[in-house]
């Protein structure tokens, strides 16, 4: 009996909390409504009996919906922060692109497209989209044409600003895409 009691329990502090704010509303209407209202609701006499429980519900209530709170609030912080992060790699990055590299990152700027024709075979290509710049925004392709790619949005805007970091020593740009030849 006591050991269903527990797992009972256990259960319901597995619920998601904002299930359990429902409970701790409940539980706070019940203990703090006067008592006119709960006669007329016919839970007056439940009330008083029950008036330790219905505050240890709130209590538990209360402290599991300000701890999820406090780690939903941690967990965006850590994800702003690892998104700044990973931008500022970026950005690094960027800035020291190699002509191969560049060359790929032309091709979006000159057709103005965010998809360009890529081998999945290249290491340039492949090193692109390890750091996050362009990914693979489809698995059909081929291995003579290759697949798509398409580049990152804070990569095609913070680049878009400062397409200086384009020039090198060729002006040309590259896609793997084959002309159709008929």
């Amino acid at each position: 009996m006591i050991s269903d009691f527990v797992k009972t329990c256990l259960d319901v502090l597995k619920l998601a909390p904002r299930y359990l704010i429902a409970l701790g509303a409940v539980a706070a209407f019940l203990l703090f409504s006067n008592n006119g209202l709960l006669k007329s609701l016919g839970v007056f006499d439940i009330v008083q009996k029950n008036r330790q429980w219905l505050g240890l519900t709130l209590l538990v209530t209360t402290s599991i919906f300000c701890v999820d709170l406090i780690l939903r609030f941690v967990s965006w912080v850590r994800r702003r922060k690892n998104e700044s992060r990973f931008y500022e790699r970026m950005k690094k990055r960027l800035s020291e692109l190699t002509e191969d590299e560049k060359q790929i990152l032309r091709y979006y700027f000159a057709k103005q497209t965010r998809a360009n024709m890529l081998r999945i075979d290249d290491g340039v290509v492949q090193g692109l989209a390890e750091v996050g710049i362009i990914y693979q925004s489809t698995r059909l392709g081929n291995m003579v044409e290759g697949f798509a790619y398409n580049i990152d949005d804070f990569a095609w805007s913070y680049l878009y600003e400062h397409l200086d970091l384009l020039d090198g020593t060729t002006k040309t740009y590259r896609t793997d895409k084959i002309e159709n030849r008929w």
